[in-house]
């Protein structure tokens, strides 16, 4: 009896263990090739875009996301916040051509001190650094 109820227990469990990390969609694969990477600080609200190439039978853009990569939002040693670089892919698809994805990701919780990011396809890694500053020019009197 104890047996059973055991076993009924703990069969959902390992029915339900997810295939894949438990932070990328089920359909979702790591991007082929990451080609470039765009990012942009406004105030407190940082915009990354990130432009890239994936094995996929779409004529038109797929549905793409940047994801933390290995679940961390935190700096890196150089100041970087990293992302891995997601697309929607066909589940039985296996052809080589490539075709262009992009993602667009405006985050609002950005750490101090951060000096762009990394994001991490399959094969490559593209570093976008955020553009300094302008220093206004003071103007002289005469």
């Amino acid at each position: 009896m104890k047996a059973t109820v055991l076993a009924f227990l703990i069969s959902p469990a390992l029915l339900l263990t997810p295939s894949v990390g438990t932070c990328a969609k089920q359909d979702s694969k790591l991007m082929t090739r990451v080609e470039d990477v765009t990012a942009r600080l406004k105030g407190k609200k940082l915009t990354i875009q990130a432009h890239g190439m994936a094995s996929t039978p779409s004529f038109m853009g797929v549905g793409a996301h940047l994801l933390p990569h290995n679940g961390k939002h935190e700096l890196n040693k150089d100041g970087l916040l990293e992302y891995d670089f997601y697309y929607k892919s066909p589940g039985n698809y296996s052809g080589d051509k490539l075709k262009p994805v992009k993602a667009t990701l405006k985050e609002t919780s950005v750490p101090p001190g951060v000096k762009g990011v990394r994001i991490f396809g399959e094969f490559n890694d593209v570093t976008g650094l955020l553009a300094e500053p302008k220093k206004k020019k003071k103007k002289e009197s005469r």
